[in-house]
Formats: structure tokens, sequence, C-alpha cells
């Protein structure tokens, strides 16, 4: 695939290393790379904590082409699902929702995956406290 292509066609795309990085409409970038350049399988969807934001990487396949990219987007508290572009990302958005605190637009059934429904914070977050006292036994080493 030809980078260069794509930035006449979206809006806002750079690259950034390995990946490419999109600062909106990304439900309309992947939904063009998966019927112009069959990226037709979405192998993860990964989020970081970075400094005033969450960055999701979502790692697309083309099993046509045997390629993969990276696309890049950074969010603060929401996202756009791309539930429906890909099966496989309802797993994702919902762990991503559960330990990160990301609400994904247009995705139907969006819950907690590990925590229970009524956790405070998001375990994933860099300004998430532990001060839950049934975890303590986690934080003593003293006894080794």
């Amino acid at each position: 695939m030809n980078i260069e292509e794509l930035k006449p066609i979206l809006n806002n795309i750079y690259i950034e290393g390995n990946k490419i990085c999109v600062n909106n409409n990304l439900h309309k970038t992947l939904a063009f790379l998966k019927d112009n350049y069959y990226y037709d399988m979405l192998k993860s969807i990964t989020a970081v904590d970075i400094k005033n934001a969450i960055e999701l990487i979502y790692n697309l396949y083309s099993t046509e082409n045997e390629e993969e990219v990276l696309i890049s987007v950074k969010v603060e508290k929401e996202a756009e699902s791309v539930s429906d572009l890909y099966d496989s990302a309802i797993a994702d958005e919902n762990e991503i929702y559960d330990m990160f605190g990301v609400y994904f637009n247009g995705h139907e059934n969006l819950k907690r995956l590990y925590m229970p429904e009524n956790w405070d914070g998001y375990p994933l977050r860099k300004d998430y406290v532990q001060d839950d006292t049934r975890l303590a036994w986690n934080d003593n080493n003293d006894e080794a």
C-alpha cells in the first residue's frame, strides 16, 4: 500500500514511526482500507495511556495481500466503534472500556469484562489509584 495515495482521500493523516496516525474519521479510514486495500482482518486494538490521552492502535491485516498496517488515533474519553466493520473489535473495545474507560460510540453492548460493574476507576490508566484493601496482600512482600 502506498501511504501517499491515502493523504488526498483521507484528511488529517500522518506517519509516525511505523504507524499511520489519524486525527479524526477513524471509522471512515478503516472502512476505506477494508474496502479498497483489502485489510479484511482486525488482529487487535491496543490501548496505551499517554500524556493527556489514550492512544488506540489498530493492527489490520490483508489476507489477500499478506500485508499488515497499524492505524493510530489519540482520544480522551470517546472513540468511534469499528465493531460493525470487524467482529473481532467487540472484545477489544469491551476490554479497553473496562481497563481504560474509553467509551466506544456505536458499540451495541459495551460492558466491563474483568472488573465488577460497580468498580470505580479504570485499572490500566496512569491516574488510577488502587486503594481497595482486599488487594493489600499484593502490596506487602516482607515475608519472603
